[in-house]
């Protein structure tokens, strides 16, 4: 049964008090999840997990080990506590570790999550229903999910800090596929059901697939293309992934590296880490108990910043943002919530400006190939359309690419007036619009 936030907080304050530490740490996250699958054209599963987990970080000087549980009596809640203990005492020091940083008690107050707690099997059984119907109407096949999480995420730590808050979301998916080698996608992802239309998701991915039926080639090139907010989702979460957290700033294997103050992208581009934002999913504090602070990344195409921990604001002399992953991690902090502004396009004024070009529904199987310059690679899925004198024609065989995102944000021709939130949920996602890029290379068929 997931808890409270303030069981959640009450659980972590008493795991500090029994650490036999220099310092200690815990953090409590709880959750309940629920999913509905469905293939076929029917539901095929319904599953429900509830976990809660309880992390220690013990500290003794420069040496810190974590270790964690999810037994939560007395007796496991001492033994996690003594193995954290004894992993610092076997750890390497660090001299930069800056020790654990302070803060104040209180539970923040979370998103409303009335909806979604409400969203119970039956009721998301009926939104498969309606997602599914337009598919089976069209003599598809449809699968994909209709789920709901709620959780909570609590920490507490011996210098002050014990903190907790709570939210949910709702998320949906659909695939729908046909025999002449058409699919289509939509998604669906906001913190509660609030705007969540079953019916019109099915709609839009039977659509797309019903249009993309006996798909063709294309030459490889460099082509205008419009990209859906699917695709531009990715190329955020590379941009988060790879170059907006401190410590890749720090080691200069960010893109940012050098260049803050300098125009890199369109200076119609402007993408901050908000997860406090009425439209995203984000909870309040990071995993250190810090408030989450909205941090601007790109400011008009210049480079404004990166998200910090309490260890990376140390080292570099600067605020620190609230962007702490659980510890240990190999990422440092990474931005959760990036929002890139609209503009005031829409998606069907982009297609019609453009004389010939490509629309990308979305991306799949992403890479990078060189990360300071945010060359990406991969291909397009579930939907590939020409775009000829201002409409979309013939569907396309799924493409390759290979393209600098950098390059591709600095030939912008419009930007969406209307952004999607995009992304797994509990806690994370994209807001993002549609964008028409002007340059964008293609470098061959899937098959």
């Amino acid at each position: 049964m997931r808890l409270s936030a303030e069981e959640a907080r009450l659980l972590a304050d008493r795991a500090v008090h029994i650490t036999p530490a220099d310092a200690a740490e815990a953090v409590v996250t709880s959750g309940d999840s629920a999913l509905t699958r469905f293939a076929g054209n029917r539901i095929h599963q319904n599953v429900a997990e509830s976990d809660t987990q309880l992390t220690i970080r013990a500290v003794l000087g420069k040496r810190t080990g974590v270790a964690a549980t999810n037994v939560l009596d007395d007796d496991s809640l001492a033994r996690c506590a003594a193995a954290a203990v004894e992993a610092a005492r076997h750890a390497p020091e660090d001299p930069d570790f800056p020790g654990l940083p302070g803060g104040e008690a209180g539970t923040l107050p979370g998103r409303d999550s009335t909806g979604v707690r409400a969203f119970d099997a039956g009721r998301r059984a009926e939104a498969a229903a309606a997602i599914i119907a337009p598919s089976a109407a069209a003599g598809l096949v449809a699968a994909g999910t209709v789920a709901r999480n709620l959780y909570t995420l609590a920490v507490a730590n011996t210098l002050g800090v014990s903190r907790a808050t709570e939210a949910g979301d709702v998320r949906a998916t659909v695939l729908p596929m046909g025999e002449s080698g058409g699919n289509g996608w939509a998604s669906w992802l906001g913190a509660d059901t609030a705007g969540f239309d079953a019916a019109a998701l099915g709609e839009r991915a039977a659509g797309i697939a019903a249009r993309a039926a006996s798909p063709g080639t294309l030459d490889p090139g460099t082509y205008t293309v419009v990209l859906a907010p699917e695709a531009v989702s990715d190329i955020l979460d590379f941009m988060g992934y790879l170059g907006f957290g401190a410590k890749s700033f720090a080691e200069q294997g960010s893109f940012l590296a050098g260049h803050l103050g300098d125009q890199l992208v369109d200076p119609r581009i402007s993408i901050t880490d908000d997860a406090l934002g009425a439209d995203t999913i984000g909870l309040g504090i990071d995993f250190e108990g810090q408030l989450r602070q909205p941090v601007p990344l790109i400011e008009r195409g210049v480079a404004r910043g990166y998200v910090t921990d309490s260890y990376f604001a140390a080292k570099l002399g600067v605020p620190n943002t609230g962007h702490a992953l659980p510890s240990p991690n190999p990422y440092g902090p990474l931005p959760l919530n990036l929002v890139m502004d609209a503009g005031d396009t829409t998606e069907a004024e982009m297609i019609a400006s453009v004389e010939r070009g490509v629309y990308v529904t979305r991306f799949h199987y992403v890479n990078v190939e060189d990360p300071m310059k945010l060359v990406l690679t991969g291909m397009t899925r579930d939907g590939t359309f020409m775009i000829e004198n201002g409409r979309l024609t013939r569907p396309l065989k799924n493409l390759r690419f290979t393209q600098g995102a950098l390059d591709a944000l600095s030939h912008v021709g419009a930007i969406g007036s209307e952004r999607v939130l995009i992304g797994p949920g509990e806690g994370g996602a994209t807001l993002v619009p549609a964008l028409l890029l002007e340059k964008w290379a293609f470098t061959g068929q899937t098959g």
